[in-house]
C-alpha cells in the first residue's frame, strides 16, 4: 500500500524577506535549475521567463515544455511540478517573480484584474513568446531583477520596480494567444477589485461565502452579489466552485489523494457537493477525470 501523496506549500520567499516599510511584497531572481521540484503551491503570483535551457512543467496536471521564451503566469490555486529528462543535465535558468496579488488589483489597472479573471476560466496560463516578445518581456523582467538588487538603493527603487512588474504583466496578456479578442473590463471602484482577490486567496476555505464576504467588506449582501457578478461575469457561488474545481482537477491529476480527501482540501462541507459539482463543471466525474489525467503513479 502506498502513502498517499500531497502537494506541499512552498514556504514563500516572501515570508522569510523583512521588508522596509512601504516596500512591495514582490521577490524575484534569476537561477538556474537542473534537479526540478515536486508538486506544490503557493499564496502568492508568480510570472516565470525561461531563458535558456529544457524541460517539462507539469500545471494542474497538464504538461507542457519549456524552452527559451516559454512564459507562465501562475495564481495562488495553481500546483506545479518541474520535470527534467533522464539523460538531460544542463537544466534550466528563468526569471521568477513572485508577488502579491494585491498589485494586480489597483483602481489605476482595472483590466488587469478582469484579465485575471478570464485567466481563472478555461485559458491556459502559459504559451511561447515570439521573438520580439520575448525580448519586451526579458527587458522589463531584467530592469526589476537589477532595481531588486541594486545596492546602495536607487532613488524611486519600489515605484519603479512596480512599473517594471505592471510592464511585464500588460505584457503577458497583449502577447497571450487567448486574448486576442478580449472585452473591455466593467467599470470599478477604488475597492471593488479586492472582492476577487479576497476569493482568490480565501477559496479553500470551507466557511467562505457571500455573506461572510459581504460582512468582511462591510457592504450589503445584495450590493455585493451585484457588483461581484458585473466584475467577473459569474455569480459568487459560480465563481468559487470553479476555482475549487481548478484546484482539485490538479490534485486529481498530481497527487493519489482520495476523492474524499480531495473535496474537503478543496474547500467542500461534504463529498456529496464536491460530486455534484465537479460533474456540472468538468463533465465528468471525479474518477473518471483522473483516469485520463493522472501524472503520477498510484
Amino acid at each position: 500500500m502506498c502513502m498517499t501523496t500531497f502537494p506541499f506549500f512552498w514556504e514563500d520567499h516572501l515570508r522569510l524577506v523583512s521588508f522596509r516599510k512601504g516596500g512591495l511584497p514582490l521577490f524575484i531572481r534569476h537561477y538556474h535549475n537542473a534537479i526540478g521540484y515536486p508538486n506544490h503551491h503557493h499564496e502568492f503570483v508568480e510570472i516565470s521567463l525561461i531563458t535558456r535551457g529544457h524541460g517539462t512543467e507539469i500545471i494542474n496536471g497538464v504538461r507542457h515544455p519549456l524552452q527559451p521564451g516559454s512564459i507562465c503566469l501562475l495564481l495562488p490555486y495553481h500546483l506545479h511540478a518541474l520535470e527534467f529528462d533522464e539523460n538531460q543535465s544542463d537544466g534550466l535558468h528563468k526569471i521568477s517573480v513572485m508577488f502579491d496579488m494585491q498589485l494586480l488589483f489597483q483602481t489605476d489597472f482595472a483590466e488587469v484584474g478582469r484579465w485575471i479573471v478570464q485567466l481563472s476560466d478555461n485559458m491556459t496560463p502559459f504559451y511561447e513568446l515570439a521573438p520580439a516578445a520575448y525580448e519586451e518581456i526579458a527587458a522589463a523582467l531584467t530592469a526589476l531583477n537589477n532595481e531588486y538588487y541594486a545596492d546602495p538603493e536607487p532613488m524611486g527603487k519600489q515605484g519603479f520596480m512596480r512599473l517594471q512588474l505592471l510592464v511585464a504583466i500588460y505584457l503577458y496578456f497583449r502577447h497571450h494567444p487567448g486574448f486576442a479578442s478580449m472585452e473591455q473590463p466593467s467599470p470599478a471602484q477604488p475597492t471593488e477589485w479586492d472582492y476577487v482577490k479576497y476569493v482568490h486567496t480565501h477559496f479553500l476555505e470551507e466557511q467562505l461565502s457571500l455573506e461572510n464576504v459581504a460582512q468582511h467588506f462591510g457592504v450589503n449582501v445584495c450590493v455585493f452579489r451585484h457588483t461581484f457578478k458585473r466584475l467577473v461575469g459569474k455569480n459568487f457561488l459560480e465563481y468559487l466552485h470553479l476555482l475549487r474545481v481548478r484546484r482539485a482537477t490538479g490534485l486529481l491529476s498530481t497527487t493519489n489523494m482520495s476523492v474524499v480527501e480531495i473535496a474537503y482540501e478543496v474547500g467542500f462541507s461534504s463529498l456529496r457537493s464536491f460530486i455534484r459539482v465537479f460533474k456540472e463543471i468538468t463533465g465528468m466525474s471525479a474518477s473518471d477525470y483522473r483516469k485520463q489525467h493522472t501524472c503520477v503513479d498510484e
